[in-house]
């Protein structure tokens, strides 16, 4: 059997103003791939790094553990937007200088870390019956948003002058950047809106990888670019397996328990590719999770 090489991930910058899927699709097109997913939605005014998956291996989001995020955010004091950010027409409520307040400002952040119940902004991607959030505030219709439990792993000042704060934050998945600044600045006693904003990891994934495409645009089609192993992103024992056991592995056959070290799932590989994941079954036998081939 043979396989075809076109199920990979790719750690990708996201242009500011394109929404996650523009790039999903922009990706797609270039290569033809049958299907691109990524493992979570940026803002449209961010940028930065983005984990997509081609063809299959968007089955495989499902055994990612580490989804926190890194992100450097330039934030501004003193203004308030609709959207909490500066996509919206955004205003000035008063003057603020931050570094006249530095003991303060530090303490309410260190406050921040760690669990807190965050409310999403109206104007994001989730869902609420059936429809996005943001379709329900760009009608200016009233809907209860879900609050959600989120944490806040670290937070560094990386610059501060007047009403300007540039923050390093990393958090859990789902956390919503506008939504934490502007909860910092209510503390403080104002608003505060994001002016920039950039996804810097995922987990271990860094920008600084040697395979992070930088620039969507200079991709050409004759040329794939160079993917990032399964390996470095899922944190999960692995079976390898010979030419000759490919085909039962596509049937979807069980597999006997002597083969496993441990009583988890595995990814199973051939060569380079993960072909399956298997978990335990019964006292024999593991059996597939997601064929992959």
């Amino acid at each position: 059997m043979k396989l075809e090489q076109n199920s990979n991930f790719y750690l990708i910058n996201k242009p500011r103003a394109w929404t996650s899927q523009d790039l999903c699709t922009k990706f797609k097109r270039i290569y033809k791939f049958d299907k691109v997913g990524h493992s979570g939605t940026l803002d449209p005014n961010a940028t930065g790094l983005m984990l997509l998956a081609t063809n299959k291996y968007t089955k495989l989001f499902d055994y990612i553990e580490n989804k926190d995020k890194t992100y450097i955010v330039k934030c501004l004091f003193g203004y308030k937007s609709e959207t909490l950010d500066v996509d919206s027409e955004y205003t000035k409520i008063h003057e603020i200088k931050l570094q006249n307040r530095n003991v303060e400002f530090i303490n309410v952040l260190k406050s921040k870390i760690g669990e807190y119940t965050q409310t999403p902004p109206k104007y994001s991607a989730i869902k609420v019956k059936g429809k996005r959030l943001y379709k329900y505030a760009r009608k200016g219709e009233k809907v209860e948003i879900p609050k959600r439990k989120v944490n806040i792993k670290e937070i560094e000042i990386l610059n501060i002058e007047n009403e300007v704060a540039e923050l390093k934050v990393e958090v859990s998945e789902g956390t919503y950047i506008r939504s934490l600044v502007n909860d910092i600045a209510q503390i403080l006693g104002t608003n505060a809106i994001v002016s920039e904003l950039k996804r810097v990891s995922i987990g271990k994934l860094k920008i600084e990888h040697k395979n992070y495409i930088d620039d969507v645009e200079k991709l050409i089609n004759n040329e794939l670019p160079n993917p990032v192993l399964a390996t470095e992103i899922i944190n999960l024992p692995i079976l390898e397996i010979n030419k000759s056991e490919l085909n039962n592995i596509k049937n979807g056959e069980l597999i006997n328990k002597d083969k496993f070290i441990s009583e988890e799932t595995y990814l199973i590989k051939y060569k380079t590719q993960i072909v399956a994941t298997y978990k335990p079954f019964n006292e024999q036998y593991f059996k597939p999770d997601k064929v992959i081939i």
